[in-house]
């Protein structure tokens, strides 16, 4: 997974007892299935759509449903008590990745990218299905881009890294895209995949992943120049998708490209994460899992399978795990 493709598909570019829960009926129990995960602690909701292979993931309060991107079709499909369907389609899309609901706005935030680099965008759909901006980001600056994750800030401001760049774009309410900040020093190395996951911290910074160093970079919004590697009491490995539980608690998605490292870290920071230490861990071995997101309480994490993608074969199952 040193080469960009591969390494795209780590995060984009982060189990197998199942049990059975009455909040999701399509979920069954598997008895002397793998331990990996046990079939009393974790639940699985499979998702049976062939060849999907989604990359992000959130949960939409109001609808009770999970919205999931696609590498290979663009779409966004809603996964409902257990059952795919495709929500938004969009001639436009080539591969979806990143995925944010910004409830404030009630707008569902999309980025859309192409391996090549030739495609960076941000796209907003309201929570209906109605397009509400489609804005290019690969024009602000020259070379390839690829636009991976978005997160949101409390002014409805969206911030979108670029994993073939020192890149993070700012795209307004509506839509207007500028570059938040370019730096030499978050670049990742030629035909290396860099800056991955984000999240907005409500005392007015970001938190960035960087996949091919395993670091974390804090970064002020309003001096984004002055930006931080946290020091962190754990290794990262491959970290994608973060997830604040609240201002002092962090999920980190570290894929470890589907090797057996993979997991989601819990980390706490007592200094305004200056400094983070590890509290929590959900091993996840041989699972390529990407990003995480919150339902009533409970982590739950997408298990994508890109190993399997980016050895050129195929599956018809897809998971959704809920963390323990």
């Amino acid at each position: 997974m040193k080469k960009v493709f591969n390494a795209v598909l780590c995060s984009i570019l982060v189990l197998s007892a199942i049990s059975c829960t009455t909040e999701n009926p399509d979920v069954i129990e598997i008895e002397n299935a793998d331990l990996r995960f046990s079939s009393v602690d974790n639940d699985v909701i499979n998702i049976h759509e062939p060849g999907l292979f989604p990359e992000g993931i959130d949960y939409d309060i109001r609808g009770d449903r999970f919205l999931i991107s696609s590498l290979t079709r663009g779409d966004i499909g809603q996964v409902i008590n257990g059952e795919y369907s495709v929500w938004v389609s969009n001639p436009d899309f080539v591969s979806t990745i990143g995925l944010q609901i910004d409830h404030s706005g009630k707008n569902v935030l999309i980025t859309n990218s192409n391996f090549n680099g030739s495609l960076a965008a941000l796209v907003a759909y309201d929570l209906s299905g109605k397009l509400v901006f489609n804005a290019n980001l690969g024009i602000l600056s020259s070379g390839g881009h690829f636009a991976n994750d978005v997160a949101v800030d409390n002014l409805g401001n969206s911030y979108v890294t670029d994993s073939y760049a020192g890149i993070i774009y700012k795209i307004d309410p509506s839509g207007n895209a500028t570059i938040f900040l370019n730096s030499p020093e978050l670049a990742p190395a030629p035909n290396n995949f860099g800056l991955n996951g984000i999240d907005y911290h409500p005392k007015g910074f970001l938190i960035v992943s960087r996949s091919d160093n395993n670091t974390l970079y804090k970064i002020p919004l309003n001096d984004p120049e002055n930006f931080s590697a946290i020091e962190l009491s754990d290794q990262l490995f491959s970290p994608d998708g973060l997830y604040f539980k609240n201002p002092n608690e962090l999920l980190v998605v570290s894929n470890n490209f589907g090797g057996d490292n993979s997991r989601v870290q819990t980390f706490r920071s007592q200094d305004a994460w200056k400094t983070a230490t590890l509290t929590d861990e959900f091993l996840s071995p041989g699972e390529f899992i990407t990003t995480v997101t919150v339902k009533r309480n409970d982590a739950y994490v997408l298990s994508a399978h890109l190993d399997i993608f980016s050895s050129g074969g195929s599956t018809d199952v897809f998971s959704i795990l809920r963390v323990k």
